[in-house]
């Protein structure tokens, strides 16, 4: 109770204070009191955990992590442990054994979706699952473009064929609802990033600050060198 009525007291005064000041306060501000009360944790490599939920076809998903994710993960990539979960608004409903599902933008999108969540589940470097999944969601069309960005890779698309065919695909994307449904607080927009296992910001704040900068003023303490340069730009 005490750390959500710190985060909602914080958030509303500061809010004021940028109405009144908008001069001199910015939403960066805001972003950095609510970093720094909710002490977001690291995994257990010492690595920042960054949790990404998302819809393959979602707009929002596409321009965020093809915009934000590739800047990032060339900076800070070995700091940092990159979760894709794609499902978002999606709805599970197991019949007779199997998974049928029901997402925001329809079948295609529930389709991009399994196609991730096996490219995920079947690349275990992940400098090539980012690079996979980055290259997907900037393609014209995601849940089409699998093949495609398996090939720049010089990487086999059957084994992610056969996740589907199987429905291994399917529970992949069940389970990715029944993590997110657990999450506190629920995601209620997406994409939903989680830094540290807290959500700290809303997509477009991050956009707006960017997902790197705002990583590197978050985890200062823990970056060490990495951050040093763009952390003196900033300044």
């Amino acid at each position: 109770m005490i750390r959500e009525y710190l985060i909602s007291h914080i958030y509303s005064t500061a809010k004021n204070v940028l109405t009144m000041y908008k001069r001199s306060v910015t939403m960066k501000t805001i972003l950095l009191l609510l970093s720094v009360i909710l002490a977001p944790s690291l995994c257990e490599d010492a690595t920042i955990l960054i949790d990404v939920i998302y819809e393959s076809l979602c707009p929002d998903s596409t321009r965020f992590i093809s915009q934000q994710i590739p800047p990032m993960y060339e900076a800070i990539g070995q700091y940092v442990t990159v979760n894709f979960r794609p499902y978002g608004f999606a709805t599970t409903t197991e019949v007779d054994g199997s998974f049928q599902f029901e997402c925001q933008h329809g079948e295609r999108e529930c389709y991009g979706n399994l196609v991730q969540a096996c490219t995920v589940a079947y690349t275990p470097e992940q400098d090539t699952v980012v690079g996979l999944i980055t290259c997907m969601m900037s393609s014209p069309f995601p849940d089409q473009a699998g093949p495609t960005c398996f090939e720049q890779y010089g990487l086999d698309y059957q084994p992610i064929l056969d996740c589907i065919e199987s429905g291994e695909g399917a529970q992949l994307h069940a389970d990715n609802g029944v993590t997110q449904n657990n999450e506190d607080p629920q995601p209620n927009n997406v994409p939903w990033i989680n830094l540290g296992n807290q959500h700290l910001a809303e997509y477009w704040e991050l956009e707006e600050y960017g997902l790197l900068q705002f990583i590197c003023d978050t985890f200062d303490t823990y970056m060490g060198e990495a951050c040093a340069e763009i952390s003196m730009i900033s300044k």
